[in-house]
């Protein structure tokens, strides 16, 4: 065998490793609260990368009663859905359990069920990785990295959530939670990949697989979000800051795209690499940035409960809190809190001072003692906070929605928000989250220090 040969093979085996080891530095960057031990993390991995060879013998089986993809839509429908979808899941959950059992006395928080069974799927899909790499070249990273890697995670997580919902949140039953969760989880294994192979329905049919995907994406971070609300060691003050996990998330991005362009201008010269560099940019960049920051933001509510449902990880909103506008008229918000708006979650029950923006035209006019009692998810998904403020020895309370736009910061350190009311006396016993935001009254705007 070539050296070259030799290379080429270590080089996919690096990248295989890398598109695992990204995701399993994401789980340690939202597990706040009591992080896994990386040695654990590694033995869930590497069972979950023998879990493929159990697979590779149910195709050995399809194969002897000759079953397989011929582009007919009924029988690849089936196929996909049982001949990969269900053959795939059932030889990860497998390898889940085995996890499980091997670690049942570190798994003492919802989201360390998600977070191993996840590393597992990692496991099975660094070794297809490793098997694409190998026949297809490494410059396919990103793509398998950020799409069929978490495919792999999701449908995994699926299962597992269902299975342990009435366990962990006292949700359901677990027979019917079962159920549905593995149900789900093969038809989204399936669907994504027969809308990938199958060529049926022409040109639409990768779209149709790029929103199973991010459907899948949105479901399982509001699985993660759930699991992480009912940790029993939770505490507002150690949440992740939502920037931090995007931007590690996005150098990931950046490596797996320096690594295509290196492995191109090494085949083909530095010309075509750079022709690949800007594709691979322009066609899947925007879409990427969007799962970077839906997977990054989550929804801190301690022991709330959000009903996971089947959306995209994306939506036009009139709140004045959009991440872009699409094509310079359409407001759109990233679903999840951003950095700015969870900024004030540490602060709750501490007593801080509040400034006025501008103190002629403000009615606190000074520096003024306040306390941030709660936060409140408004019915339209804006988040506020209800805070007390001191002002002439008496307690008053009013609602502060963070600036999420322009200047969100006074000398790049203190939070500007704005401060709200709506009709009537507003007291800590009320609820609010029924009320839109649009019922609020914008008095003045200050920063919290």
């Amino acid at each position: 065998m070539h050296t070259d040969h030799y290379i080429y093979i270590v080089c996919a085996g690096i990248a295989a490793l890398i598109t695992a080891v990204m995701w399993i530095d994401y789980f340690r960057n939202i597990d706040v609260f009591e992080s896994e031990r990386r040695r654990n993390l590694i033995l869930a991995l590497c069972i979950g990368g023998v879990t493929p060879f159990i697979s590779l013998f149910f195709y050995f089986l399809l194969g002897l009663i000759g079953w397989d993809l011929n582009n007919e839509i009924i029988n690849d429908l089936l196929y996909t859905i049982f001949g990969i979808g269900l053959n795939e899941e059932f030889s990860k959950i497998i390898g889940v359990f085995i996890t499980f059992k091997i670690l049942r006395k570190k798994i003492n928080e919802p989201i360390d069920y998600l977070i191993y069974a996840g590393v597992v799927a990692l496991g099975f899909a660094m070794v297809e990785n490793y098997s694409y790499f190998k026949n297809y070249g490494i410059q396919i990273i990103s793509t398998r990295a950020f799409y069929s890697v978490l495919e792999h995670v999701i449908n995994t997580s699926i299962i597992v959530y269902g299975f342990y919902r009435t366990q962990l949140f006292n949700k359901g039953k677990r027979f019917q939670n079962t159920i549905v969760a593995v149900g789900l989880a093969i038809s989204s294994h399936g669907l994504f990949d027969f809308f990938l192979t199958n060529d049926t329905l022409g040109s639409i049919e990768p779209y149709i697989s790029t929103v199973i995907y991010l459907v899948g994406i949105n479901f399982w971070v509001q699985m993660l979000n759930n699991a992480n609300n009912f940790s029993h060691v939770f505490e507002y003050s150690k949440i992740h800051r939502s920037e931090k996990v995007f931007y590690r998330l996005f150098l990931w991005y950046l490596l797996t795209v320096l690594i295509t362009f290196v492995f191109t201008a090494l085949l083909h010269g530095i010309g075509p690499a750079v022709a690949y560099f800007f594709t691979n940019i322009i066609s899947g960049g925007l879409l990427l940035i969007v799962v970077i920051l839906r997977v990054s933001r989550f929804k801190i509510y301690k022991s709330k409960y959000f009903d996971v449902k089947v959306q995209l990880p994306f939506y036009f909103t009139k709140n004045n809190d959009e991440d872009f506008r699409l094509f310079g008229a359409f407001p759109l918000k990233i679903r999840g809190e951003n950095s700015y708006e969870y900024a004030l979650t540490s602060f709750i029950n501490t007593e801080r001072t509040i400034y006025p923006l501008s103190p002629k035209k403000s009615f606190i006019s000074k520096a003024t003692r306040a306390v941030i009692v709660d936060k409140v998810l408004l019915t339209d998904d804006v988040v506020i906070y209800l805070v007390k403020l001191f002002l002439d020895g008496k307690e008053h309370y009013y609602m502060l929605k963070p600036k999420t736009s322009g200047i969100t910061k006074v000398d790049e350190k203190y939070p500007i928000s704005g401060l709200l009311k709506i009709e009537g006396q507003m007291n800590a016993s009320q609820s609010y989250s029924q009320i839109p935001y649009h019922n609020f009254k914008l008095i003045e705007w200050i920063y919290i220090k």
